[in-house]
């Protein structure tokens, strides 16, 4: 019935948006994009010495380009496309040259009451800093096509409806939101995977708290429903300048994969910046994602985590995702201990080390062993930047055949405008 209501609110708000004259204004059109160049050398992500040269090296390019129109009344939309392809490769696969459509909604404020805004659409949803939700290539995700470095891919967008309400007695946002994941009519009846979310973010000029409920829906052949609830914390301490610390945490509870599940996971990263023209960081992390020696039931779903290669490593992370060696962001205990400085205006240098284990020894040990990413860019001008980064990762026991460690380098140019 629930489920019900919004629809129809979705679809009256839907049609007070074509009762719009066909000839309303336009106040302003924007264009904009980017263009990414890199340059990927990639040795033995599967950790296994098979007796073949693992070495692989290629180019690739990501290209966005944006159309926004903001009209009156408070109306916009945002359309925006994406090619991500390897170069040299467009005669083997006509999937290569698609241009695939990454952005399309209309967002319209004030929307029957002050401080309500509706997003309908493609759209990007990022919740806090996308520890459960802020990347469609989560669970079940879109087709990224036939680039090789799909843990590279620039599209993070859902086909969905969201709500925000800015409440006006308090720097508060209620956010409410339908992510459609699958849809179709071809087994009959209702056939949707959807992905519901409601979060409330308190914020202020140093603070963010916010909390949120999520539910993960298979309405196809035999249903279940996954709940995850989560807090978060983001705090950037006055008394101390430079001091930040961000906490969060998410529990999980009914079924995925018709699965019972209560896992639970958790993040935590404390830094400081020192308050000098170097600009000179240091901090340390910690995340968490539960498992399950006997069952999957314990087992951490994560759901559409963003920038998880930021908590777990890099080449850890591609190794995963391209081999299929584990689940990214499950069963791992990962520390990390991570510094940044910036010699010069334009330069920057950064380090970062994780050690690695799992949580239940699913093979015999709980060793992953330890990744290093290091990374340097140079702002050439505002709009063109180089990039170098460089991960190494060494394989522990509980990586089955662990005969090699595994090490990438890209060199990245990049455009914006």
């Amino acid at each position: 019935m629930a489920k019900r209501i919004l629809t129809l609110c979705l679809a009256l708000a839907i049609g007070i948006a074509f009762a719009m004259p066909a000839t309303a204004a336009v106040k302003s059109i924007k264009v904009g994009g980017d263009l990414t160049i890199r340059g990927i050398y990639r040795d033995n992500l599967d950790f296994q010495n098979d007796g073949d040269d693992n070495a692989e090296s290629w180019l690739m390019s990501t290209t966005r380009i944006w159309v926004g129109a903001e009209l009156t009344d408070n109306v916009s939309a945002v359309i925006r496309l994406l090619n991500e392809r390897d170069w040299g490769t467009q005669s083997k696969s006509s999937d290569d040259t698609l241009i695939d459509l990454d952005l399309a909604y209309i967002k319209m404020k004030d929307l029957l009451v002050p401080g309500l805004t509706a997003t309908i659409g493609r759209q990007e949803i990022l919740l806090g800093k996308g520890f459960v939700v802020g990347n469609s290539n989560g669970v079940e995700g879109v087709d990224l096509g036939t680039f090789s470095a799909t843990d590279l891919s620039a599209r993070k967008s859902f086909d969905a409806w969201r709500l925000d309400y800015e409440v006006g007695m308090a720097p508060v946002t209620v956010t409410l939101f339908d992510a459609k994941i699958f849809e179709t009519s071809s087994w009959g009846g209702n056939a949707d995977h959807d992905l519901w979310g409601l979060n409330v973010c308190y914020k202020t000029d140093n603070a963010a708290i916010e909390g949120y409920a999520l539910l993960y829906t298979r309405q196809t052949g035999s249903k279940y429903n996954l709940f995850t609830y989560g807090a978060r914390v983001d705090h950037d301490v006055l008394a101390m300048p430079g001091f930040n610390y961000n906490l969060e945490a998410a529990m999980q509870s009914g079924e995925y994969n018709w699965t019972d599940r209560d896992g639970w996971a958790g993040n935590a990263d404390i830094s400081y910046t020192f308050q000098n023209p170097m600009q000179a960081k240091i901090g340390a992390a910690w995340f968490y994602a539960s498992g399950d020696k006997s069952s999957s039931e314990g087992d951490w779903v994560p759901l559409y985590p963003d920038n998880l290669a930021d908590r777990i490593g890099r080449i850890t992370y591609a190794g995963m995702v391209n081999t299929g060696f584990g689940t990214p962001g499950s069963n791992m205990s990962v520390p990390k201990i991570y510094g940044s400085i910036c010699p010069s205006e334009k330069h920057m240098l950064s380090l970062a080390w994780f050690p690695m284990s799992t949580v239940v020894d699913t093979y015999g040990d709980d060793d992953l062993g330890y990744g290093a990413n290091f990374g340097y860019s140079y702002q050439y001008t505002e709009d063109a930047a180089f990039g170098l980064l460089v991960d190494y990762a060494s394989a522990g026991k509980a990586v089955p055949a662990n005969d090699e460690d595994a090490l990438q380098v890209i060199g990245t140019v990049a455009v914006s405008f």
